[in-house]
Parts: C-alpha cells; sequence; structure tokens
C-alpha cells in the first residue's frame, strides 16, 4: 500500500481529517504499478495509470463515501432534519440529544457527532472526487467516452457534497483541489461556493454523465440526477441565504421542464411501491439515491430506529411522525403507507393493539420504510432499502413552485405536475385553482407530504424562511431566532485547527 500523502508538502495541508485520509482510490484500482527497480509513485501517478476498471471502482468509492457506514448519511441527515414539522424526536427516552435538535437549539457539545460526522463525510467524497478530477488520465480512442462518463460521475458528487454542506453550515473552505488546502485558509462566502464549486460541477456533470446511468438504476448518477440537483440548487439559491429571486426560480423551472420533456421518466403507478425492496431498482422515477444491503455491510438504519418505543419485540423510537403533520396529513393510499397508527403493546405472551395516542410516546410512528426489514420488524437496527436524494417527483414539484414564481401564473405543465401526485397519492386533496398563491400553498404543502421522512421538509421550510410559521412554538426564543440564522454549527476539531469564527450562537 503506498503511503499516500507521504511527503506531500507540509502540516499546513492536513487539515481535515475526513478531507486528506483518503486510502479508497488505492484500495479500489486494479492497475498493476509492479516496477523494476521499485521507485515511489505518488498517487498522482496511480490515478493517471488507472484503467477504466479500475476508475470506475474509485469512482463507485464515492458512493460509499456518502453512505459512511451504517449511521452516516441516513442516519445524520434525519437527524439534522428534526427541525422540520413532520418528524421529530420521543418525547419519553431519557437525555434524548435529539430534542435539541427538534426544538431549533442545535448544541455543539450534545450534538456534536450529527455535525462532525456529516461534514467529515460529505468533505471526504469532495476530497476524493478532487483527486479523481485533477489527476485521472483521460486516453484517446474508444473508451474515452467510458471514462468521462465517469469523471461526470466524480463531478456530480462534489457539486452535491458541498450543496448539502453549503446549506447545513453556510461558510465553508472552498477546495477544488490539494493546492487549495492550507491550514489559515478562511472560510469562503457561500455565494462563492455556489458559484465556483457548486454550479460549475453540476454544469460539468451534465456535460459528461450518459443519458442512463452506468450501473441502470440509481445508485449511480445520470445526467438526468445532475439536472434535478441543478434544479434544486437554482430554487435553493433564489430563496435563503442567497435570495436571488426571480431569475433563478425561472433557472430552476428551465433545468426541471428539461426533465420533463426530455428525460422519458414518469412517476411510478403506486406510491408504495417507492418503498418496496422488491422494487427499489425499478428507474423509473428514483433518479439518485443510496443502496442498501445488509448483508454486503451497506446497511441503513431503518430498522429499530423507526419503530416505537412500546412496540413487540422492540422499537428504539428515534423517529416519530409530529402528530399535526399526520392530522392534517390527506387521506389515501400514501397516507396508509406511510403511518402507523396503531400496534402491539406488552409481551409477546400477554399484547394488546394499542393506538398511538395512548402509547408510551403518544405519537404516530413512520412506517414508510417498515418492508425493508424482510419479515423481521424492529429485529436489528440495521436493514436493507433505499435513501431517496432525488426522484421524478422532485423534479415534478420544483417546476411547478418555481414556473409560477417566476411568472406569478400557473401554467398548464405545473398545474399537471401538481395533479399527478396528488392523484398518484389518492389524495383526498386535489387542487384545480388558477391563483398562484393559492397554487404555491397547494405545492409548498404537497411537497411535505410527498416526502415526509426524506429528509427534504428542513431544507424547503429553511430556504422559504417558514421555520418560525410552521413551528411557531419551537421557533420562539430557539437558537435559530436568537441568532437570525439557519445554520448548524462547525465542528469544535475543525474551528480549533483554523481558527474560524463558528456560526453565531455556537
Amino acid at each position: 500500500m503506498f503511503n499516500i500523502l507521504k511527503e506531500r508538502s507540509s502540516m499546513r495541508k492536513i487539515i481535515y481529517t475526513a478531507m486528506l485520509a483518503g486510502g479508497m482510490l488505492m484500495a479500489t484500482s486494479c492497475v498493476d504499478l509492479t516496477q523494476e527497480p521499485q521507485s515511489f509513485v505518488t498517487e498522482e501517478d496511480y490515478i493517471a495509470l488507472m484503467d477504466l476498471e479500475g476508475f470506475e471502482k474509485a469512482v463507485s468509492g464515492l458512493y460509499t463515501d456518502l453512505w459512511q457506514g451504517n449511521y452516516g448519511f441516513n442516519c445524520r441527515m434525519q437527524i439534522l432534519s428534526l427541525g422540520g414539522d413532520d418528524i421529530m424526536h420521543s418525547p419519553t427516552k431519557a437525555n434524548n440529544a435529539h430534542g435539541y435538535m427538534d426544538n431549533l437549539s442545535p448544541s455543539l457539545s450534545i450534538n456534536a457527532a450529527n455535525f462532525t460526522t456529516s461534514w467529515e463525510y460529505f468533505f471526504k467524497v469532495i476530497n476524493n472526487a478532487n483527486k479523481l478530477i485533477n489527476n485521472v488520465g483521460i486516453p484517446e480512442g474508444d473508451l474515452k467516452a467510458k471514462y468521462q462518463e465517469a469523471l461526470g460521475e466524480a463531478y456530480f458528487m462534489r457539486g452535491y457534497a458541498y450543496f448539502c454542506l453549503a446549506r447545513l453550515y453556510g461558510d465553508l473552505p472552498l477546495i477544488l483541489n490539494l493546492a487549495d488546502a492550507d491550514g489559515q485558509m478562511p472560510r469562503t462566502p457561500v455565494a462563492e461556493i455556489y458559484s465556483e464549486a457548486i454550479v460549475p460541477s453540476l454544469e460539468e456533470a451534465i456535460k459528461l454523465l450518459p443519458s442512463k446511468s452506468r450501473s441502470g438504476f440509481s445508485n449511480t448518477a445520470s445526467k438526468w440526477a445532475a439536472k434535478a440537483c441543478l434544479a434544486e440548487v437554482y430554487i435553493t439559491m433564489a430563496g435563503w441565504p442567497l435570495k436571488k429571486g426571480q431569475e433563478y426560480y425561472s433557472k430552476a423551472a428551465e433545468v426541471a421542464k428539461d426533465i420533463i420533456d426530455n428525460s422519458g421518466l414518469k412517476l411510478t403507478a403506486k406510491y408504495e411501491d417507492l418503498w418496496k425492496e422488491a422494487k427499489k431498482t425499478e428507474a423509473n422515477e428514483h433518479m439518485f439515491a443510496i443502496h442498501h444491503d445488509a448483508k454486503q455491510k451497506s446497511a441503513s438504519n431503518y430498522g429499530k430506529s423507526y419503530y416505537p418505543k412500546d412496540y413487540i419485540p422492540a422499537g428504539w423510537a428515534d423517529y416519530y411522525s409530529e402528530e399535526k403533520f399526520y392530522l392534517d396529513y390527506p387521506d389515501g393510499a400514501r397516507k396508509d403507507w406511510n403511518f402507523m397508527t396503531e400496534w402491539l403493546t406488552g409481551t409477546a405472551a400477554n399484547s394488546k393493539l394499542t393506538h398511538y395516542s395512548e402509547s408510551t410516546d403518544g405519537l404516530p410512528a413512520i412506517s414508510k420504510y417498515y418492508d425493508y426489514d424482510n419479515g423481521a420488524p424492529a429485529a436489528s437496527a440495521q436493514s436493507n432499502g433505499i435513501t431517496s436524494i432525488y426522484r421524478y417527483a422532485d423534479v415534478l414539484l420544483i417546476y411547478a413552485e418555481a414556473s409560477v414564481k417566476a411568472t406569478n401564473t400557473v401554467n398548464a405543465t405545473a398545474a399537471k405536475a401538481l395533479k399527478d401526485i396528488q392523484e398518484r397519492a389518492g389524495s383526498s386533496v386535489i387542487t384545480n385553482t388558477t391563483d398562484p398563491v393559492a397554487f404555491e400553498k397547494a405545492v409548498f404543502d404537497e411537497y411535505g407530504w410527498e416526502f415526509f421522512a426524506e429528509m427534504r421538509r428542513w431544507f424547503q421550510i429553511v430556504r422559504l424562511e417558514k421555520v418560525a410559521e410552521v413551528n411557531p412554538t419551537k421557533w420562539n426564543n430557539s437558537l435559530f431566532q436568537v441568532n437570525n440564522h439557519y445554520l448548524m454549527p462547525i465542528p469544535e476539531n475543525s474551528v480549533l485547527l483554523t481558527g474560524w469564527k463558528n456560526n453565531a450562537g455556537y
């Protein structure tokens, strides 16, 4: 095994363990670097010499970096989303650190693992993507297009990781190659992170990626997944904190409309099929996702965490639905799938069916991911499944919102986009209005219902500055209200190493 950063420059470059650790490339390539006589080969040389199989394996390693173990992405992002109005923590669990997130007052000490882990795995993705982007040797000839397509995945992953970090933490170190990393480097303003890292990375990904992903389904990125991400980037730039407004709503609508018109994607006919283990490789709606397999040691946390505290055999009760969100949720097949409202409590020998209102925590359970337990509900902390990051429903609702905000009119495509989602849900609410204000409200509500517990709602209410509106009681005197922002704290080690000033309130 080569010493990856041997004698690279000096300790000033080693500022984030996760950013500069990256043994992924050496572990995944099939390149034969045996030399006679032996000499030191740099990591840059190693990457440049990769054959196509080795390069594609290295690119696939970026998805593993994003997953970051059983309690990585899909665990941490769910915890960091507790400030929304759709999910909440167990109110009876002793010393429950989730309560600080839920009550809009994250704690740099009590919630530290969530910030450190998310910061590290996103920067690990960025670091390893940078290595590939800056050093791969793309040959001329028949294989050139395949190398470029795989390189497009690296650009996509860099853009997506920076996008997540910018929404969570605001100003960031801008690192697009190893030479950028410096122990004294400042946090670059978030506007520049968007203009120099996020948008250019996604634009380059769109140029390079194929219409059909390398794997044939959603566990690797396609051009359309990169466009979905770019559409969300633009609609986010239109809102808080950049507030670029109408121009960027127009950009978001344009990109989303291109996907609607030209991708060939469509909504899965039955909402529940999106969350069934046997159907997770269907490629018509899921555009980009993390695919979990407990046996292959890439499990999800959709096991015990989503079962109630008094559930038989046993649940961890990390997440419930907010009761108001459940009560406001339109009746229909989608609601039936997403929520469990009664379950067996007591003991296996002496059990009874209990309504959530009479359960230990008094809250509806999230049943969206229960099919992933393979017939053994709550038997294991880890399970299979899919963590959806982009699906075609995202595109429809981005277009519905952005087009109306850009033009102040409800066009036929926007109306159809919203109605298609509502009808697929079997929803008791079907929107027929052409009034822009009423339509925007309907889209806002539908977004919450459609993506319930999918780690979307927090980012939606932040960019629209609706946190106080949907969570008025929690908002009052919260850390976010007092400090006039919606940002998480930079992990303490990174602040100590660099001398940065943390986000206000931390």
